[in-house]
């Protein structure tokens, strides 16, 4: 529980120290157009009360305007408060192209790591039940960071497998996991193959081990999956730490890392864009324009165990 704690405090504390970077020596600039760039949506917010989680209220995002169901995101927030303001930028980029998102939430104290799951799976079944009419959950991804990213699996499990969402498109992101329960590598192996699995981890990221990211990946039985690696970038004042996806300070780094190949793996799974499909095999490339990411087919640690808050061989971790 203490490393729990120190988890969360690390989550609202975490940032970007680096100086505001020469725009004559940065090659990345605001994406404006295509992958990663805002769609047209506005946003709309409605709240709902998670009935795992009696102290925090959810929040649906929904694209405003937008005629007939959409396809949802179901987001599992990293260990702290179920605050969404975190992940504004990711949340609003994300309803702009479309999407429908649910961020539930789940209680910090007083509970075990397998009711914090429960909690948090309550929340997306309530939401998508009061919600029914404006979410096509025949297309549904989802998305976590750190305590949420480790939660992916079990979540996807249970949406996918013991629900029956995701019939025409699904996909999981998981940004720099924590461990993993409630997924053994039989209900790895029972989930769809057409459900892509995306895994991303940052190279200055002291919290979690990348080992866990590299679990999942490596246990995928998905016939696209992908490793990808954040980089830090001195001249762009980039620095790819374990809040990346949340408090990091850089809006433009999110934009590369977290808001381009989500538009990536949406268009390819919902929609079956090939050109999608093709720029997530480039990511990484040169030829594919300015990225802070290296895509890893066959990926191993970075660093050593004791590097990490959160080593592998932890006996917390199920998974080990």
């Amino acid at each position: 529980m203490r490393r729990l704690l120190a988890l969360a405090a690390a989550l609202a504390i975490q940032g970007s120290s680096a100086a505001a970077a020469d725009d004559a020596a940065c090659a990345a600039r605001p994406i404006t157009a295509g992958y990663g760039a805002d769609g047209a949506y506005g946003v709309e917010t409605e709240q709902l009360a998670n009935p795992g989680d009696a102290n925090d209220q959810m929040t649906i995002y929904v694209p405003k305007g937008v005629k007939g169901p959409r396809p949802v995101v179901f987001f599992a927030h990293g260990f702290g408060p179920g605050v969404a303001t975190t992940y504004a930028d990711i949340i609003r980029h994300m309803v702009s192209k479309g999407y429908v998102v649910v961020f539930s939430t789940y209680p910090m104290r007083g509970v075990t790591i397998d009711q914090r799951y429960d909690s948090l799976w309550q929340g997306f079944a309530a939401a998508a039940a009061q919600f029914a009419a404006r979410m096509d959950l025949s297309r549904v991804a989802f998305v976590g960071h750190s305590f949420g990213g480790g939660a992916v699996p079990a979540m996807a499990y249970k949406g996918l497998i013991e629900n029956g969402w995701g019939r025409n498109g699904a996909f999981l992101m998981e940004l720099a996991p924590w461990y993993s329960y409630q997924i053994t590598d039989a209900k790895f192996a029972a989930l769809p193959a057409r459900a892509v699995q995306f895994v991303e981890v940052y190279d200055d990221d002291e919290v979690n081990d990348q080992r866990m990211a590299i679990d999942l990946y490596k246990t995928s039985r998905a016939t696209d999956r992908f490793y990808v690696l954040v980089q830090s970038s001195p001249t762009c004042a980039f620095t790819a730490n374990h809040a990346t996806p949340g408090r990091n300070e850089s809006a433009l780094q999110k934009q590369y890392a977290v808001s381009r190949p989500f538009d990536e793996l949406a268009d390819w799974a919902f929609d079956g864009h090939a050109a999608a499909r093709a720029a997530l095999e480039a990511l990484g490339e040169a030829s594919s324009g300015y990225q802070p990411l290296r895509r890893l087919a066959a990926p191993e640690p970075g660093r050593p165990e004791a590097f990490y808050h959160y080593p592998w061989s932890d006996k917390r971790n199920p998974r080990f």
